[in-house]
Formats: structure tokens, C-alpha cells, sequence
């Protein structure tokens, strides 16, 4: 049982304790905007140096340093964007009376640099696991990126509870391109998807069709598709995540209107 329990309690906890770490970071004065790039960087570098190490043994903790050199690497990317660093070339809010087509290529423009930085980490994670024993970092980081592309599209799409709280004044042009006024399609899809791939797991672990050397692996991203879910639906719920870091959102970061 505790091959169970311990990898879904460890993502669980590093979920919750590095998406406030990088909220409680990245809303701090700008004044030390340097010295917190400067940690980030380094816990970036520390994070490929994880992925590798990990990657180059069959370790029963191979699999626990992967995941968490993931969340480094991935922590970078969420720090430079909530920070303005890395984001699009776009920085105005959205016009009015334009058609959807054209509002997601606005869209796109207000987040594309951030979108390519993903992309070519994840293409950097890579290349230093794909040799190894163990792609952990790999596979948690994957899945992070298409739950969160599943997760930026249900928002475009439109959903009532989004989370503007999250996101710093200096990004508040962001929320002029998110619908709140109805649940879109890609919402139902996107979550349904989410919630179908993490039922299968869930089923496959349960009846023991994962291999015995993988399992730790797969409780990691089940545990981390399940948080993915469980991100969607709050997003249509009257229930607000920002509960769960309300100890790592500064007042001062919260834009003071939304439009």
C-alpha cells in the first residue's frame, strides 16, 4: 500500500507547496525581481541536473528526483511569465466587437513567448532523459504542459470561475480575453478527456495491469492528472482554489479591477 500512498502524497504536497512558492515569489516588490530570477535560474539549472542524474539509474528514488526536477524546471517558466519576464509581444487588452477567430490570435500574441518557452523545455528535458532508465522528468513535465494548454484553452473558451486573484495587476490585460460570462465547449471536453484518462488509470493501477517497475511512475501521474481535474471543475464551481494559497497571494498583486 505505501507504494501507493507516498508518491500521491509526495505530488500532492509538492503541487500545492511549489505553485505557492511561485506565487508568493513572483508577487514580492520588484525591487527583488534580480535576486528571485537569479534563485529561479539556479533552481532551473538543478532541476536538469535532477532530470539527469535521475535518468541514469533504476533506483527505487529515481522516479521522486525526476518529479521534482520537473517542478524546478517548470517553476522557472510559471515565475518568468507571473513576473511579466517572458510572456507575448501583446500587452493591451482585448478589443471589443471582434470575432472569435480574431480574439485568439490576440490571444496568442499575449502569451506566445511563454508558450514557446514550454515548448523548447520541454524538448531540452528531453533530450537529457530520453537515453536514460528513468523519464520521469520527462513524462511529469509533458503532462503538466497538455493539462495546462487543456486548461488555457476550457479558460478562453469560457468558464465562470476563473481565478483572477492568481494573476499579478501587471498581467491584468490578460483577463479582458477570458470569457466568465458561460461555460464553453472546450471546458466540457478538455475536462472530460481529463477526467477519462484519469478513471482509466486510476482502473489500471487498481487491478494491477501496470508493470511492478513502473508503478511509482504512474501513481506520480495519475496523482498529477488527477490534480489536473480537480483544477478544471474548480473552475465551474463557487468554490475558489485560491483558498488553498491564500498564505502566497500578496494584496498589493491583486489588480484592483478586472475587466
Amino acid at each position: 500500500m505505501t507504494q501507493y500512498i507516498l508518491p500521491v502524497l509526495y505530488v500532492i504536497f509538492l503541487w500545492w507547496f511549489s505553485t505557492g512558492a511561485i506565487l508568493w515569489l513572483s508577487t514580492r516588490s520588484k525591487r527583488n525581481l534580480p535576486a528571485s530570477l537569479l534563485l529561479m535560474t539556479v533552481l532551473a539549472a538543478a532541476g536538469f541536473a535532477g532530470a539527469t542524474m535521475a535518468s541514469n539509474t533504476n533506483q527505487s528514488w529515481a522516479p521522486y528526483l525526476g518529479f521534482v526536477a520537473a517542478l524546478a524546471i517548470w517553476g522557472w517558466i510559471e515565475f518568468t511569465f507571473l513576473t511579466g519576464l517572458i510572456t507575448g509581444p501583446r500587452t493591451k487588452s482585448c478589443p471589443s466587437n471582434i470575432s472569435e477567430n480574431q480574439r485568439f490570435k490576440l490571444a496568442f500574441l499575449t502569451l506566445s513567448h511563454h508558450e514557446f518557452s514550454l515548448v523548447g523545455a520541454l524538448m531540452a528535458v528531453f533530450l537529457v532523459t530520453y537515453s536514460g532508465d528513468d523519464q520521469t522528468a520527462f513524462w511529469t513535465f509533458l503532462t503538466l504542459w497538455l493539462m495546462r494548454i487543456s486548461a488555457k484553452l476550457s479558460i478562453f473558451s469560457g468558464v465562470p470561475s476563473f481565478c483572477k486573484e492568481m494573476m499579478p495587476a501587471s498581467l491584468s490585460h490578460l483577463h479582458s480575453y477570458i470569457r466568465d460570462d458561460r461555460i464553453g465547449p472546450v471546458f466540457w471536453i478538455s475536462t472530460g478527456a481529463t477526467t477519462i484518462i484519469l478513471i482509466t488509470a486510476v482502473l489500471l493501477l487498481m487491478n494491477g495491469l501496470v508493470p511492478q517497475q513502473t508503478t511509482t511512475i504512474a501513481v506520480m501521474l495519475t496523482s498529477l492528472v488527477g490534480l489536473a481535474a480537480f483544477e478544471h471543475w474548480m473552475m465551474v464551481l463557487p468554490v475558489k482554489e485560491t483558498v488553498l494559497w491564500r498564505w502566497a497571494i500578496s494584496d498589493q498583486s491583486r489588480p484592483s479591477t478586472y475587466k
